[in-house]
């Protein structure tokens, strides 16, 4: 039985976990590629509605080829046909781990599918015209998922699987450990990409696609491509976070939580910086964990007083403020971005070069004869 101070403490290495996927992933696209991605709750959505509506239906599949007999009602036998699901997977630990694996696939896959369609519609759009139109999208998508029961249940939502019922220990600390590993190998992904030629040719979309163009490169192309990477690994955290709530909804994958914050992150990382987004997710976190625990001991002190309408609004207003301040007084970030160095290329030999040749230069031009030209 884990104490609560443990409790607090693996709640809060499972959510640093969670946002440092969708952290990373977006200073991908717009650190890196200058994509300024407004609608990442759509992608982390695209994630858990993968396991609500794809793979639980794989598993019924699976249920009823071993005799199982689920019930017919999709939304309100769905808690009954779970509840038989995972007392199926309690005795095959191999399925529930493959299962699992196919759920992280098929959530990649069809989070990079809708980076693809997200990279397409916005076409030519840049910088507020594309925000805008993505929070539109981000928008139209919730509306889509409370109003069709067969992706997470409709607006009461669905509970999933338990592909963990096996482990005989603290459920709580697995996922901690899935989680976390799974968030490391992401991002020692997204860090070769980002130190190779892709990652060059990106920072060249950011800085300067017309220059990029006259090269020949395909601009719309390379753009499409960091959607549908960057959407596919955010998709996989969706997946994480719904094995941990073991319950999908359409309202868990807010704007704010889901977009804002993971701005938010990076942020106060530092843009175009992997380490940045480290740190900026594990002071964000720490924040937000704090003052969860905080208002548990708070609340009920300030009942009766005017304070106590703040308590539900605190994480916004001191995320806010520091946003503000990390805006006035650092913009670049606890880690700013670092110059791009080439391995194997010597950069002070060539500088070194191009000096002394300037030099030379410089000593020739001062020697000519007056009225003497080239």
């Amino acid at each position: 039985m884990l104490s609560e101070i443990q409790i607090i403490l693996i709640n809060a290495a499972i959510f640093f976990g969670h946002y440092v996927i969708i952290s990373s992933a977006l200073n991908f696209q717009f650190g890196n590629a200058g994509i300024p991605n407004m609608a990442s709750n759509v992608s982390v959505a695209v994630g858990a509605y993968t396991v609500s509506a794809v793979v639980i239906r794989i598993c019924m599949f699976l249920g009823r080829r071993a005799g199982l007999v689920f019930g017919q009602n999709w939304v309100y036998d769905n808690p009954g046909n779970v509840k038989m699901l995972n007392t199926f997977f309690n005795q095959k630990p191999l399925l529930s781990i493959s299962l699992f694996l196919l759920s992280l696939a098929l959530a990649f896959i069809l989070g990079s599918a809708t980076g693809w369609v997200l990279g397409v519609l916005s076409g030519k759009l840049r910088a507020t015209r594309l925000m805008i139109f993505l929070l539109i999208i981000s928008e139209a998508v919730g509306l889509i998922a409370a109003n069709n029961t067969g992706i997470a249940g409709g607006t009461l939502g669905a509970f999933i699987p338990n592909f963990f019922i096996w482990y005989k220990g603290e459920r709580m600390a697995i996922i901690a450990i899935v989680i976390l590993t799974i968030g490391l190998f992401c991002y020692l992904i997204m860090r070769t990409m980002v130190n190779s030629p892709y990652g060059r040719l990106m920072r060249a979309v950011r800085d300067n696609e017309i220059t990029l163009e006259s090269t020949g490169k395909h601009v719309a192309e390379v753009r499409s491509g960091v959607m549908m990477f960057g959407s596919g690994i955010m998709a996989i955290s969706g997946v994480l976070l719904t094995y941990y709530y073991s319950f999908v909804q359409h309202n868990m994958y807010d704007r704010v939580a889901y977009t804002f914050w993971p701005w938010l992150m990076i942020t106060i990382g530092g843009l175009a910086n992997n380490a940045g987004g480290y740190m900026g997710t594990l002071v964000c976190v720490a924040i937000i964990k704090s003052l969860a625990v905080s208002k548990r001991y708070l609340g009920p002190l300030l009942i009766g007083t005017k304070l106590i309408r703040l308590i539900g609004y605190l994480e916004d207003i001191i995320l806010a403020t520091l946003l503000i301040i990390f805006l006035i007084k650092k913009p670049r970030g606890l880690v700013p971005e670092k110059n791009l160095r080439i391995k194997g290329i010597r950069y002070n030999e060539i500088i070194s070069d191009k000096i002394s040749n300037f030099s030379s230069f410089g000593s020739l031009s001062r020697g000519r004869p007056d009225g003497e030209e080239d």
